[in-house]
Formats: structure tokens, C-alpha cells, sequence
């Protein structure tokens, strides 16, 4: 790891922001079947630990447990929401409680 007083490498944090937060999203937006996606889901998965195992060992401690993080944030969401990705999980949420008032909305004002 490296020391706290240095700075994180920019291709270091990088690859850790696209191992832990970009692919979980863009393996969000792929619709397959129950099998296939819960291997590609698990895949995701598997790939944010790795952006963990990578800030654990060139980053410093702080992109380390933003990965940490976010990983462990990503499993959660993969199990209560069935999608691998926190922001996706967070736009589903969102979407459930923002819906009615958007149409509502809509449907007054055209």
C-alpha cells in the first residue's frame, strides 16, 4: 500500500474506479436470462475484488476502503435488489418513489 501522505497513481485509481464502480454499472444495463445473468452478475462481482485486491496493494489506505466499500455495497445490492451495481440499485429506489409524483406531473401539466 501506499504511504498516506502520497498521492494515488492516476492510472491506479483509474483502474480501481473501472473494476469497482463503472463495471458493476454497465453489467447492470445487460438484461439475459436467470442463468447467464447471474454468472455475468457474479462476474461483476468477482471483478470489483479485484479493484479491491488492486487499491490494497498500489493505492493508498483511503482508495482502499472507498473500494472496500463500494464492493461490499455492490454485494449487498446484488442480493436485495438482483442487480450488481450500487448506482443501479439506488436508481431503482428512486424510481419506485419518484414515479407517481413524475406522472402526475405529466399528466396535469400536457
Amino acid at each position: 500500500m501506499v504511504e498516506s501522505k502520497q498521492h494515488t497513481p492516476k492510472p491506479i485509481l483509474r483502474q480501481v474506479v473501472g473494476w469497482v464502480v463503472v463495471l458493476p454499472l454497465l453489467v447492470s444495463f445487460i438484461r439475459l436470462p436467470f442463468p447467464l445473468a447471474l454468472l455475468l452478475q457474479t462476474g461483476a462481482l468477482v471483478a470489483s475484488a479485484y479493484g479491491v485486491k488492486l487499491a490494497w496493494g498500489h493505492a493508498t489506505r483511503r482508495v482502499a476502503v472507498f473500494a472496500l466499500i463500494v464492493t461490499l455495497l455492490n454485494v449487498t445490492s446484488s442480493f436485495m435488489l438482483s442487480t450488481a451495481s450500487v448506482l443501479m440499485g439506488l436508481y431503482y429506489i428512486s424510481r419506485l418513489y419518484w414515479y407517481p409524483y413524475y406522472s402526475n406531473w405529466v399528466y396535469w401539466n400536457f
